[in-house]
């Protein structure tokens, strides 16, 4: 169940899977803080081990000092109890001690190497001159511990505690130089103890760390596995919405970040489903609206054919209508060109300086011989001289489907007032109407395609039901925006806002 590697996937694309990299983050991560702590214990205990070895024997040397400094460095005889003890001192110490008076002479060498020759060495003499109270070194390959210690008398030990303590508690002024020493003792101790210890802590601690690296590995595809498992169940889901379930919603459960993620896939699957549906509504309504002309016209020609001795009048009358029913056809498809082209991406806008006022005069001058023939009024309102950078065909075809709707879907008698106006950085164009206005449940919908608020009114009229999507699609193709307003019976109001300068 926790495999990371399986059978049926290449083994390249398992390494770069999210699992396997879940997988080794986790394992290193984990493995590198039970090696990291492992060596930071073992050279803690280590430092702390020689630091408590090193104090003892300066205790027990410290003691010897006293010692040697009542019996005023006499320990020449054998027999005498003073150098007894130093031989003893020095095998429960597993080492040697040597002692060196005032003039740096060895009067004690429990080795008896040195015995009676003289020490010159740069720790000695700063001990002797009180530069330092005690120094170690290891020595030997970590074999043996070399402590020195100065021999005081019983005043300056006094003042060295003194001095220690006030420097403590932060009295500066307590701060003094060591007074020069009667002499030194130099122990050489052996720690191979301790070492064996560290040896025995690095086989103990290699066990554990195999123990550790197992649980870490035994965490980690368990942590791969479970941040994983969201993911592989949301994988699933895609794979049956990519064989065409659109309409399965995603339901996952796991952390905050895959509930948004299924919560944004869920949101696309839903605007995949829309247009879906408006696909196919459009295309039903594409087949309706050129299979109805057709049928017209060959109801017409059927007519005709099963009729013998067709009066002309007859004959030139069913003519006209099939050549009305051939320009309706004629107007769809190019209105379904029009769009198609507008729909690429790519297409490519022929940008210009134009003069918007201009440019919507001359389209009203088209269309008011339209608009005079049911006494409709169109007024043009212009608050300021506009030019702006702008595909004109385009905006031609946008503002003359507002303004030919607007006289279209008007009631006789009535009126169409256009405003233009600009500020710094957009030019606005307001289209409103008197006529039969728009339900607010269908304003959202009018800019669909072949989409119609009263069907039976538009086919009088004989529009196709493609100039508001066209004339939004040439709007979006500029980066503007187009927005409507609208009560049943009180008229219509378009309002289109395109940027002056034109942003590619």
């Amino acid at each position: 169940m926790l495999d990371i590697i399986s059978k049926d996937k290449p083994l390249l694309r398992q390494l770069k899977s999210f699992r396997f990299s879940i997988f080794i983050s986790c394992f290193l991560v984990i493995l590198v803080m039970i090696v990291t702590a492992g060596q930071i214990f073992q050279n803690s205990y280590h430092k702390k081990a020689i630091e408590n070895k090193i104090a003892q024997v300066q205790s027990q040397c410290n003691i010897l000092a006293s010692q040697v400094l009542l019996n005023e460095f006499a320990i020449s005889s054998s027999t005498d109890n003073l150098n007894t003890e130093i031989d003893q001192l020095a095998n429960v110490l597993e080492g040697r001690i040597i002692i060196v008076d005032s003039e740096y002479k060895i009067i004690k060498d429990t080795y008896t190497i040195e015995q009676n020759k003289y020490m010159m060495s740069n720790a000695v003499h700063d001990l002797m001159l009180g530069k330092t109270n005690s120094s170690y070194k290891i020595v030997n390959q970590s074999q043996y511990a070399e402590i020195m210690v100065p021999i005081l008398d019983s005043a300056t030990v006094m003042n060295t505690i003194d001095n220690n303590t006030s420097s403590k508690q932060g009295d500066s002024s307590g701060s003094q130089e060591l007074k020069q020493a009667k002499g030194v003792i130099i122990c050489m101790v052996s720690i191979r103890d301790l070492v064996e210890t560290d040896t025995y802590m690095k086989q103990q601690s290699r066990m554990l760390y195999a123990l550790f690296i197992f649980i870490a590995l035994v965490v980690s595809l368990f942590m791969a596995f479970i941040i994983q498992r969201p993911l592989k169940q949301l994988n699933q889901k895609l794979k049956k919405v990519a064989e065409g379930h659109l309409d399965e919603e995603i339901i996952v459960e796991g952390s905050t970040e895959i509930k948004d993620l299924t919560d944004t896939l869920n949101q696309i699957l839903g605007k995949i489903q829309m247009l879906e549906n408006s696909r196919q509504e459009f295309v039903s309504n594409v087949s309706h609206e050129l299979k109805t002309p057709i049928t017209s016209m060959k109801v017409l020609a059927d007519s005709l054919l099963v009729q013998e001795d067709v009066p002309a009048e007859m004959y030139r009358e069913f003519m006209t209508d099939i050549a009305g029913e051939i320009e309706r056809e004629n107007k769809i498809i190019t209105d379904l060109l029009t769009l198609v082209r507008l729909d690429k991406q790519a297409v490519d806008l022929n940008v210009e300086t134009i003069n918007v006022n201009e440019l919507l005069e001359l389209l009203l001058k088209r269309i008011r011989p339209i608009a005079e023939k049911r006494n409709i009024e169109i007024v043009f309102e212009s608050m300021r001289e506009v030019m702006a950078e702008i595909d004109e065909v385009k905006i031609s075809l946008a503002f003359s489907n507002l303004i030919e709707n607007a006289v279209k879907y008007n009631v006789d008698d009535g009126w169409v007032r256009v405003v233009l106006d600009a500020d710094h950085k957009f030019f606005y164009v307001k289209v409103s109407d008197s006529g039969m206005g728009i339900p607010e449940e269908c304003q959202e919908r009018v800019f669909e395609r072949f989409y119609r608020v009263d069907k039976s009114h538009s086919r009088e009229i004989g529009g196709t039901g493609l100039g508001l999507a066209i004339t939004r699609n040439a709007i979006l193709m500029h980066k503007g925006a187009i927005n409507l307003y609208s009560k049943p019976g009180e008229g219509t109001t378009f309002t289109v806002r395109i940027p002056l300068i034109y942003i590619g």
